[in-house]
C-alpha cells in the first residue's frame, strides 16, 4: 500500500513513537511503585485457633506457635458478641428466670423476664465486664441498662430477647485486640456498621484499635464500612492519625471488590492508604487439594497485586494430620513459595499513592490518539485524503476531555482504542509482508527458511504489539487503576472487534471470489456473494466447529468465562511452576504458530479461506499480549515478561506447527492446487 509510505503515516508513526516513550516512562515509574511493595500479610482468624486447641489436645500457645511457622504474621480479631464472651468465660450471661434460681435470696429483686450478666472466671474477665458494660451503654437506649450489685457481684440488668442479645454484635473490644497483639502477632481488626452510627460509635472503635500499635489493618464485615453513611471522613481522619490502611476484599469473581457500601470513598478520603486483599471461602476451600489452595494464593499474591491473604480453614482433616496441621500446612506452602518468587510475609506493603506527571501523560495520550488514526485509515483507506483532520479532532477532542474534565474517561476511551488497534496494526503490516511473498513458491522458501522467517516475524509483531500495550500501561497508570478501583473498560471489546476490523483490511488486501474489495460496491457484491454461497453439510459442520471455538475464545475471556478443565489447569501449574509468568494457551498454542502456518499457506497455495482463519489466528495471539496489559492490577513487569514468555513458548510451538505441517505436506499439496478457487 503506497499510502503506508506517505508523509501522514510518518507523521503518526513520529507521534506514535514519542507518546510510547512518555507511557514507557509512566510504566517505569508503575513499576517502581509495584516493586516497592513486596510485603505480603498473612492473617487467620484468632478465636479459630484458640477454639481448635480445645478439641486437638493442644494448648493455645501451641496452636499460636504452629501457625506462626507456617507464615501466619496477622491475627484477625472480629466484633464480640455475648455468645463469643460467654464460650471463651469471660463472661456469665443468665435468663432471668435461671439468676433467680441461682441466687434465691436476691429473687425479689430479679425480673425473670429480662438478662443478667456477669463477670467470667478468666484471665481479663474484669477487663472485658468493664468494655460489655461501655459498649452497651453505647448501643442500648439507658432504660434498657441498669448496674446492680446482686449477692455482692457486679451485675448488668438488661432489658431484651436473650436469643437476640446472645449474637448482638458489641464491636471490637481493647482487651481482644491486647490478647491477640501478646501472641506476637499484627492484629487485623474485622467490624461491621452500627444502624443509624454516630459519632460516638467510630470514636469507640478508634478507641479500641489505639490500644495496641500492633494494629496493621482494617477489614470490614458485612455490606457497609464503618460509618458508612454519615461518618466515613471522621473515621478516614481517625484511621490516618493511627496509620491503619482499610482493606479492599477482591471479588469472588477477581473483578473489582467485594461490595461494602462507602469503602471507596473511605479509600479515597484516606488518599488511597489501602491494601488488596485475597481471600477464598470455606465452601470454596473444600472443594479443591491444599496443593491448589496454595496455587490460588500464591497467584493472587504475584499476578494482582495482593498484599494480604485471609486463610480459611478447612473442615476435615486430612493424611493423618490433625485440622490445624491441615490448614498450617497450605498456608506454609503459600510462604515459601512467595519467598522463592522474591516476596516476604510481614505487615502489609502500602503502594504509594503515585499519580504520573500530566504533561507526560498527555504526550502519551497523543500517541495513543495517532495510533488510533493509524488503525483507523488503514481499515478505511479512503479516508487517507483526510488524515489530518481526523488526527487533530481526535486530538482536541481528547486532550479536551483529559484537561478540562480530569476524569478517566478519556484514559480509559484512548486504552481501548490501543488494545483494539494495536494488533490490528500490526497484523496489517504483516498483511504488507504477506503481499510482498504472495508470488513466492515454496521451492524458493524451504523448510528452514520458512521457520526462521516465521520466528523473525512473530518476535517483531511480538515487540510491536508489547509498544502498543505500553500505551494501555502508561495511560492508566495511576494507583486507581493499580487497585483496581478504576478499571479498562470493554475487555469483551479487545477480543472480538480486532477480528472484525483485520477481516474488512484482509478483503481489501486478498481475492476473495476472484478479487479483492477496492470499493463499496465491490463489498456489497461481496456480501451478496456470500450470502448467496451453498450450505453444504461439510461447510455446516466447519461452521459448528468454529462456534465451539468462538465460545471458548468470548467465552472463556474475562473472569466469568467457560469453565476450564483438570488437564488445562494442571499445564497452567506447570508453567507457573518453571516461568516467571505463565503465557496465555491462546498466545503460545494458537496465535503464534498460526504466523508460520498463514506463511506456509501463502508459499504452499493453500485456499484462501484457510489462510485467512490463520491470520485471525494471528491477529487472536497479537490482541491477547496487548489484552494482558488491561488487567491493571497485574504488575508492570509480570505483563511484559509474560508477554516475552509467550513469545519464547510461541518460538518452541512453531517447531511443532513445523513438523505438523512437513507430516501434511501431501495433503497441503493437495489443497495448494485449488488455492484461489474459493
Amino acid at each position: 500500500m503506497k499510502a503506508m509510505h506517505s508523509g501522514f503515516v510518518k507523521v503518526l508513526t513520529v507521534l506514535i513513537c514519542i507518546g510510547a516513550i512518555a507511557a514507557g516512562m509512566i510504566s517505569l515509574q508503575r513499576n517502581h511503585v509495584e516493586t516497592a511493595a513486596r510485603t505480603v500479610e498473612m492473617v487467620y482468624d484468632y478465636n479459630n485457633i484458640i477454639d481448635s486447641a480445645s478439641v486437638e489436645k493442644k494448648t493455645p500457645d501451641e496452636l499460636f506457635s504452629l501457625y506462626k511457622q507456617s507464615g501466619i504474621t496477622s491475627l484477625a480479631v472480629y466484633d464480640e458478641t455475648p455468645e463469643k464472651l460467654v464460650n471463651h468465660n469471660y463472661l456469665k450471661v443468665y435468663r432471668g428466670s435461671d439468676f433467680a434460681f441461682r441466687n434465691p435470696s436476691e429473687a425479689g429483686r430479679i425480673d425473670k423476664d429480662k438478662i443478667y450478666i456477669q463477670q467470667g472466671s478468666e484471665d481479663n474477665s474484669a477487663e472485658y465486664f468493664g468494655e460489655v458494660k461501655e459498649h452497651l451503654n453505647a448501643f442500648l437506649r439507658p432504660e434498657d441498662l441498669e448496674e446492680h450489685q446482686i449477692a455482692g457481684t457486679d451485675t448488668l440488668e438488661v432489658n431484651g430477647a436473650y436469643d437476640k442479645f446472645m449474637t448482638m454484635p458489641l464491636g471490637i473490644f481493647k482487651q481482644s485486640i491486647k490478647n491477640a497483639a501478646a501472641k506476637g502477632f499484627y492484629v487485623v481488626v474485622r467490624p461491621s456498621n452500627i444502624p443509624h452510627v454516630t459519632q460516638d460509635d467510630v470514636q469507640l472503635f478508634l478507641d479500641a484499635v489505639s490500644s495496641s500499635d500492633k494494629v496493621s489493618a482494617v477489614i470490614f464485615q458485612g455490606k457497609e464500612a464503618l460509618g458508612y453513611k454519615s461518618q466515613l471522613k471522621y473515621l478516614a481522619g481517625g484511621l490516618q492519625k493511627l496509620k491503619i490502611p482499610v482493606v479492599l476484599i477482591e471479588a469472588q469473581n477477581q473483578l473489582g471488590f467485594e461490595r461494602q457500601d462507602g469503602i471507596l470513598d473511605l479509600a479515597r478520603y484516606m488518599d488511597y492508604d489501602v491494601v488488596r486483599l485475597y481471600a477464598m471461602s470455606k465452601d470454596e476451600l473444600i472443594k479443591i487439594s491444599p496443593d491448589e489452595a496454595a496455587s490460588r494464593f500464591y497467584i493472587s499474591d504475584i499476578e494482582r497485586n495482593i498484599r494480604m491473604n485471609l486463610f480459611p480453614s478447612y473442615k476435615f482433616a486430612a493424611d493423618g494430620k490433625t485440622l490445624s496441621e491441615t490448614n498450617a500446612e497450605y498456608i506454609s506452602d503459600v510462604k515459601q513459595r512467595l519467598e522463592e518468587h522474591g516476596f516476604s510475609v510481614g505487615k502489609a506493603s502500602i503502594m504509594e499513592p503515585y499519580f504520573p506527571n500530566s504533561i507526560v501523560r498527555a504526550i502519551a495520550m497523543a500517541g495513543a490518539a495517532s495510533l488510533c488514526v493509524l488503525a483507523f485509515v488503514l481499515i478505511f483507506p479512503a479516508a487517507f485524503k483526510f488524515g489530518y483532520v481526523i488526527e487533530i479532532a481526535v486530538l482536541l477532542l481528547t486532550q479536551g476531555l483529559f484537561w478540562l474534565t480530569h476524569s478517566v474517561l478519556p484514559l480509559q476511551m484512548l486504552a481501548l482504542g490501543c488494545a483494539v488497534c494495536t494488533p490490528v496494526v500490526v497484523v496489517s503490516l504483516f498483511l504488507e509482508y504477506c503481499i510482498k511473498q504472495k508470488n513466492k513458491a515454496f521451492s524458493e522458501i524451504g523448510w528452514g527458511r520458512l521457520f526462521v522467517e516465521s520466528v523473525a516475524i512473530l518476535w517483531i509483531a511480538g515487540i510491536l504489539s508489547l509498544i502498543g500495550a505500553l500505551f494501555i500501561s502508561g495511560l492508566l497508570g495511576d494507583i486507581r487503576f493499580l487497585l483496581e478501583m478504576q478499571i479498562f473498560r470493554g475487555v469483551k471489546v479487545t477480543f472480538l472487534l480486532p477480528i472484525i476490523l483485520v477481516s474488512i483490511i484482509y478483503i481489501q488486501k486478498f481475492p476473495f471470489f476472484g478479487h479483492v474489495v477496492a470499493s463499496d460496491r465491490d463489498f456489497v457484491q461481496f456480501v451478496k456473494k456470500f450470502c448467496s454461497v451453498q450450505i453444504k453439510l461439510g461447510l455446516l459442520a466447519g461452521l459448528g466447529i468454529l462456534a465451539i471455538v468462538g465460545y471458548v475464545f468470548i467465552g472463556r475471556s474475562g473472569n466469568n468465562g467457560a469453565p476450564i478443565p483438570a488437564f488445562e489447569i494442571a499445564l497452567r501449574r506447570f508453567l507457573e511452576d518453571t516461568m516467571y509468568a505463565r503465557p496465555r494457551e491462546k498466545e503460545f498454542l494458537f496465535g503464534h504458530p498460526a504466523i508460520l502456518l498463514s506463511l506456509a499457506a501463502l508459499y504452499r497455495k493453500w485456499p484462501q479461506i484457510l489462510h485467512y482463519l490463520l491470520i485471525l489466528a494471528v491477529t487472536i495471539g497479537q490482541g491477547s499480549m496487548v489484552e494482558t496489559f488491561a488487567h491493571m492490577r497485574s504488575p508492570f513487569i509480570l505483563s511484559f515478561i509474560r508477554g516475552l514468555d509467550g513469545l519464547a513458548a510461541g518460538t518452541l510451538s512453531m517447531v511443532a506447527a513445523l513438523l505438523g505441517v512437513m507430516i501434511l505436506a501431501r495433503i497441503t499439496k493437495f489443497f495448494g492446487e485449488r488455492y484461489g478457487k474459493l
